[in-house]
């Protein structure tokens, strides 16, 4: 009977642990932004999960749709509520503290890599820009809870801030002069705005990252997520799935980095743990590394 017993004991427990290795993720989709780039970073996070399945077990992702919040408000939902399990951002040393960080660039540097959008009224005064200090003599426009706004400003440029979603319009409004934009990004976010144009001639480079955060205390999350991105990038997948999103092929195509004068600033909010992620070579596409390096 005892022998009974202990078999039934060990077979509820295995139940339990069968239960408890799905694990739920839950994230957030903007679904009135209708922002293609959301793709991508859904299809990183499924192959992260993919790959972790030999170690962790199956997983079961759950979106949701918090419209109302920006960036900010999603990380802070994150941190302090169970609503969220993760969510993808660009780095700070204060997200670093406050969330769980899976240090691997989503990227592969791209975010630190920057072009502008301008007015094509103004496209002849920006030829002419060479080095940062003539830079400085414009505006940028910058979301107001972006990590990059702080970086602007700590590098004494000029920054009008806004929510993210009013930027194109203020700068069809010639609020400000330039918006900087990752690699990746403006194309496809002036086809419906004719006023507004890719500067040509230069890009803006500085050191940081798109991370997945998770809450602090989601340990297995953070180290499943970590294995599954590492063993993605030994085997090749996360390469060749990267390469295969439309909108940053077409971007490594358009954004023609090679012919553009590059402008180096410094990333005064870097933590050193993404300081030492973007020094090593795996983790940066390799035509871009000696842009988004470290300076020190």
């Amino acid at each position: 009977m005892r022998y009974v017993i202990l078999l039934s004991y060990v077979f509820i427990s295995l139940i339990c642990f069968t239960v408890k290795a799905m694990d739920r993720v839950r994230y957030n989709i903007a679904q009135h932004m209708n922002d293609p780039k959301q793709a991508y970073y859904l299809s990183i996070l499924q192959l992260a999960l993919e790959k972790s399945a030999d170690k962790y077990g199956d997983y079961q992702l759950i979106s949701l749709s918090l419209d109302e919040a920006p960036q900010g408000r999603t990380l802070d939902l994150l941190a302090n509520k169970d609503l969220l399990d993760v969510h993808w951002s660009v780095t700070s040393i204060e997200r670093e503290q406050q969330l769980g960080t899976v240090y691997i660039p989503l990227l592969r540097g791209l975010m630190g890599a920057r072009l502008f959008l301008i007015h094509k009224d103004n496209e002849q005064q920006f030829a002419a820009i060479n080095n940062v200090q003539t830079l400085r003599q414009y505006s940028l426009g910058s979301g107001i809870d972006w990590p990059d706004t702080q970086i602007y400003e700590r590098n004494d440029f000029d920054v009008a801030t806004s929510d993210g979603s009013r930027l194109h319009s203020m700068l069809e409004q010639k609020r400000f002069d330039l918006f900087p934009r990752a690699v990746h990004e403006p194309w496809g976010e002036i086809t419906d705005r004719a006023d507004l144009l890719v500067e040509r001639n230069f890009a803006l480079c500085y050191p940081t990252a798109m991370y997945f955060f998770v809450n602090k205390n989601n340990h297995r999350l953070r180290k499943r997520l970590t294995y599954g991105l590492e063993k993605a990038i030994d085997d090749g997948s996360f390469e060749k799935r990267w390469l295969a999103n439309p909108i940053i092929a077409n971007a490594l195509v358009n954004s023609e980095l090679p012919k553009r004068q590059v402008l180096k600033i410094n990333n005064p909010y870097m933590s050193i743990r993404t300081r030492d992620i973007l020094k090593v070579a795996r983790y940066l596409y390799e035509p871009i590394q000696a842009c988004v390096t470290p300076l020190l």
